[in-house]
């Protein structure tokens, strides 16, 4: 179930320092912002490793911070950087977004028309996707712009639109 999470095989390496562990997979898990402090805050690498595999455990739907509608299922989850699915992109103007990739979403609408400028992501275009039902800002639809790249799709959520414990759930 990590190595779908994280998409990194690097863990072996993580696992002769406990602290160090706790932390990577503090930062790697897809949280909330507030959830994501909470951990971190944890004192104590015992409890804060009881914590997160908690929360693996658990972790199977994201919702909507501001409405807690159903926007993505961990199933749904892919990965598009070496690093995993969660990654903290920059724009043109320097805002910083840390987004969760997926296949699929559900309860988004497309804002716009795909840009090819300014791409995250080489080869696709980019649309803004907002919540179906309260409109936020939920993050973008990636599209190929070239035939060759698979997935043809997919989904950048933003995690600070991530209900705090939404995207953790039984």
């Amino acid at each position: 179930m990590w190595k779908q999470i994280s998409g990194a095989p690097k863990i072996h390496d993580l696992v002769k320092n406990p602290d160090i562990l706790s932390f990577y997979i503090a930062s790697r898990l897809p949280l909330s912002q507030t959830t994501r402090q909470e951990l971190l805050e944890i004192h104590g690498v015992s409890y804060r490793l009881q914590r997160e595999l908690q929360l693996l455990e658990r972790f199977n739907i994201v919702r909507c911070k501001s409405c807690q509608t159903v926007i993505a299922k961990r199933s749904d989850m892919l990965v598009m950087s070496s690093d995993g699915p969660l990654n903290a992109y920059v724009n043109t103007h320097g805002f910083v977004s840390e987004t969760m990739t997926f296949y699929d979403a559900s309860h988004v609408v497309l804002n716009g028309h795909p840009i090819k400028e300014h791409s995250w992501f080489p080869g696709y275009a980019w649309t803004i996707t907002n919540c179906e039902v309260c409109e936020s800002h939920m993050g973008w639809l990636f599209t190929t712009s070239k035939k060759n790249l698979k997935p043809k799709h997919f989904w950048a959520i933003r995690s600070s639109q991530i209900a705090d414990d939404a995207c953790i759930s039984s």
